[in-house]
C-alpha cells in the first residue's frame, strides 16, 4: 500500500466534500481512477471511498494538491512492485514513488549519454574523416596508397543511405563528398590502393554485456571509427533503416565503397582496398582531403528522438577519448558519471553506465537520478529542446495520439523485453513544466498494459496546474 503524507485539514475537506456529494442525489458519484487491462499484472486498481453519512454543512472545493496527491496515487497503488514514479518541480519533490529505486532503464539512459556529450564536446563539435597519403598527387597521380582515416562519424553514409537518414530527420555526412572533392582536386589515379583506418577507438565492435541474439538481431550497427551506414549491412533496394544486420568487416566495406566512389568519377586505381595494420605510425602523411559532419546537436536531436542506439555507443566512445585519451566504451561511462556530477554540482550516477544508449540489461538508474539529470539544464535547454513530442515527433509521434497529453509532452522513450520508461516534460494547464520519470519493470509486462498507464500519467500531469505554488505538502507513495 502507498502512504499519501497530507495534513490532516486536507484530509477532512476531503471527506467532508464526499458528504456533500452522497447528499445530492441527482449529481453522479465521484469518478474512479481509469483502470488498465492487464492479466498478470494490474497497473491500476479502482478504490472506491467508503459511503458515509450526510452532512449539511458546506465545504470548499479539495484543493490542488489533494486532487493530484489522489490522482497520482490512485495511479501506482497497484504498480509493478519493480517501478518508480518521480515528478519535481523547481527541484523539489511533488510526488514521489520508489524513487530511489534502482530499474533497468532502457533507452533513458541515453539522456546521461547526451549530457555527458554536450558537457565534453560542445553542441557545435563536428567529426572529422580525412583522406591522407604520404607524399600529394603530381600531375593528378598519388604514387602510393590513399589512406582514409575513421573520424567516428556515427552518420558517415553512402549517398543512398543518407537519404534514407535524411528522411528520418538525420543529417548524415556523405562520403561521396569526399570523394568528389578529391577528383575536383585533380586527383585522376592512385598507383597503391584505399586504405580504411580504424584505430581511433578500440577495437570492441559491440558492447559486452548485450544478449548475443540481440547483437546478431541488429539493434544496433557493427562498432566502428570508419563505418558506413551505421555499420549495417545496406543491400541494394532497401527502402528504409530498419531492420537491417550488422556489417561483419566494417571497415574493409567502407574502403570498397570509397574506391567505388572514386572510380565512378574515372580515378584509377589498380590495387585493391585494405584496412591499415593497427601499429601503423601516421606521422608525416599528408592530408589530401576532408569532409566533416554537421555539428553535434543535430546528432544528439536525432539520438534522442529516433533512438538511434549506434551513435548513442560511438558517441559514447567519442566522449571517453576526449575525457581520457581512450575512446572505449568504459571510459566514456566513466566520464558520464564525472561529467554528471560536475555539472550537477553534487553526484549524481552512483555506477557508471554499462553503455551509451541503454540495451544493456546491467544498466541500472532511479527516477530521482534521471530527473536528477534532466532539471541541471531544465525545460529550456539544449536537452529538452532534443526531446520527441507526445503524438508529433520522433518515437512519440505515434503514441498518446488524441490524448490530453498531445504536444504538451517531451520525453524520452524505452522499451526492452519487460521494461518500460518514460522521462521529460510536461507542461501543465498553467503552462509552466513539471519534470518527471516513470519507469516500469515487470517480466511478462505487456506494452499495452505500460502505455496505458504512462498515458494516465501524462494526463494528470498536464490536466494539473503547478502543484507547488499551492502550499501543498510533497507527497510520497511506498510499498
Amino acid at each position: 500500500m502507498f502512504r499519501v503524507f497530507v495534513p490532516l485539514v486536507l484530509l477532512a475537506l476531503a471527506v467532508a466534500t464526499l458528504l456533500v456529494s452522497n447528499q445530492l442525489a441527482d449529481e453522479p458519484p465521484p469518478a474512479e481512477p481509469l483502470g488498465v487491462a492487464g492479466a498478470d499484472i494490474p497497473l491500476l486498481a479502482a478504490r472506491r471511498l467508503p459511503t458515509v453519512a450526510a452532512s449539511a454543512t458546506p465545504v470548499p472545493t479539495p484543493t490542488r494538491e489533494v486532487t493530484l496527491a489522489r490522482d497520482l496515487t490512485a495511479l501506482v497503488i497497484n504498480a509493478p512492485a519493480q517501478s518508480c514514479v518521480v515528478v519535481r518541480q523547481d527541484g523539489e519533490d511533488l510526488f514521489a514513488k520508489d524513487p530511489d529505486e534502482p530499474l533497468t532503464p532502457a533507452s533513458v539512459q541515453k539522456l546521461a549519454t547526451a549530457h555527458a556529450a554536450l558537457s565534453a564536446l560542445g553542441p557545435d563539435y563536428t567529426y572529422r574523416t580525412v583522406a591522407i597519403a604520404e607524399s600529394p598527387p603530381a600531375g593528378g597521380v598519388l604514387p602510393s596508397d590513399l589512406y582514409l582515416l575513421g573520424g567516428g562519424d556515427p552518420l558517415l553514409a553512402t549517398e543512398s543511405y543518407a537519404a534514407l537518414l535524411a528522411a528520418e530527420g538525420a543529417e548524415p555526412t556523405p562520403l561521396d563528398d569526399l570523394a568528389a572533392d578529391l577528383v575536383a582536386d585533380g586527383l585522376t589515379r592512385i598507383e597503391g590502393g584505399v586504405i580504411a583506418v580504424q584505430t581511433r577507438y578500440d577495437d570492441a565492435t559491440a558492447v559486452s554485456s548485450w544478449p548475443d541474439e540481440w547483437i546478431r538481431a541488429g539493434v544496433s550497427g557493427t562498432l566502428n571509427p570508419i563505418a558506413l551506414n551505421q555499420g549495417y549491412r545496406t543491400p541494394e533496394g532497401i527502402v528504409g533503416t530498419a531492420g537491417l544486420l550488422p556489417e561483419p568487416e566494417p571497415a574493409l566495406r567502407t574502403a570498397v565503397l570509397f574506391d567505388d566512389m572514386l572510380e565512378a568519377r574515372a580515378v584509377r586505381i589498380p590495387e585493391r582496398p585494405g584496412v591499415a595494420a593497427p601499429e601503423r605510425d601516421f606521422s608525416g602523411y599528408q592530408e589530401l582531403g576532408s569532409i566533416d559532419s554537421a555539428p553535434l546537436s543535430s546528432y544528439l536531436r536525432f539520438m534522442i528522438a529516433e533512438s538511434d542506439n549506434t551513435t548513442a555507443e560511438l558517441l559514447l566512445k567519442e566522449v571517453g577519448l576526449h575525457w581520457s585519451g581512450t575512446g572505449t566504451t568504459l571510459d566514456g561511462a566513466l566520464a558520464t558519471l564525472e561529467l554528471l556530477a560536475a555539472d550537477a554540482g553534487r553526484p549524481v550516477l552512483v555506477f557508471p553506465p554499462a553503455d551509451g544508449s541503454g540495451l544493456s540489461p546491467e544498466n541500472e538508474l532511479t527516477c530521482r537520478q534521471v530527473t536528477d539529470i534532466l532539471e541541471i539544464d531544465g525545460p529550456d535547454g539544449l536537452l529538452a529542446s532534443y526531446l520527441p513530442v507526445a503524438g508529433e515527433s520522433g518515437t512519440l509521434r505515434d503514441r498518446f495520439v488524441d490524448s490530453t497529453a498531445t504536444g504538451r509532452v517531451r520525453a524520452k522513450t524505452g522499451s526492452l523485453p519487460g521494461v518500460f520508461s518514460l522521462a521529460g516534460f510536461a507542461t501543465g494547464s498553467d503552462g509552466r513544466p513539471v519534470t518527471f520519470a516513470a519507469i516500469l519493470n515487470g517480466e511478462g509486462l505487456a506494452e499495452v498494459d505500460a502505455d496505458a498507464f504512462l498515458q494516465q500519467l501524462l494526463e494528470i500531469l498536464v490536466a494539473h496546474p503547478n502543484y507547488a505554488e499551492t502550499g501543498g505538502d510533497t507527497v510520497e507513495g511506498g510499498g
